[in-house]
């Protein structure tokens, strides 16, 4: 019998709890494994580093520092990543724009198809 295949392992970070736990529902209801959701940039860069990860959902502004360095280092191991975020475009970081960005206010379905869209980027 063929061992089932794993989960897709989706990183949430977000430094807003109840947004976090909010995306982590959603995700999980999407039938993927959330690794995390983190708060801080230095969690965000340890995992973006070292976990086998599917896709990335990424708050850009984490307290007074923004998200950007975790995303260089997605970009770097080919992993696809989204920002969910309360800016424009025209405010994220011109080597990130192009990036799904999915503005707050989201809504769930919004989320959970645009998750499935990033793994199979994959």
């Amino acid at each position: 019998m063929e061992s089932p295949q794993p989960l897709p392992r989706v990183l949430i970070v977000e430094d807003d709890m109840w947004i976090a736990g909010m995306l982590a529902d959603i995700a999980a209801s999407a039938g993927v494994e959330v690794v995390g959701p983190v708060s801080t940039l230095r969690d965000a860069v340890r995992i973006a580093s070292s976990e086998r990860l599917d896709a990335a959902l990424l708050d850009i502004g984490l307290g007074r520092t923004e998200v950007y360095a975790a995303a260089d280092v997605l970009e770097e191991r080919d992993i696809p990543f989204a920002f969910v975020t309360g800016r424009t475009e025209a405010e994220i970081e011109l080597l990130h724009r192009g990036r799904p960005v999915w503005s707050k206010p989201f809504l769930q379905q919004q989320i959970a198809n645009g998750l499935r869209d990033l793994i199979a980027r994959r």
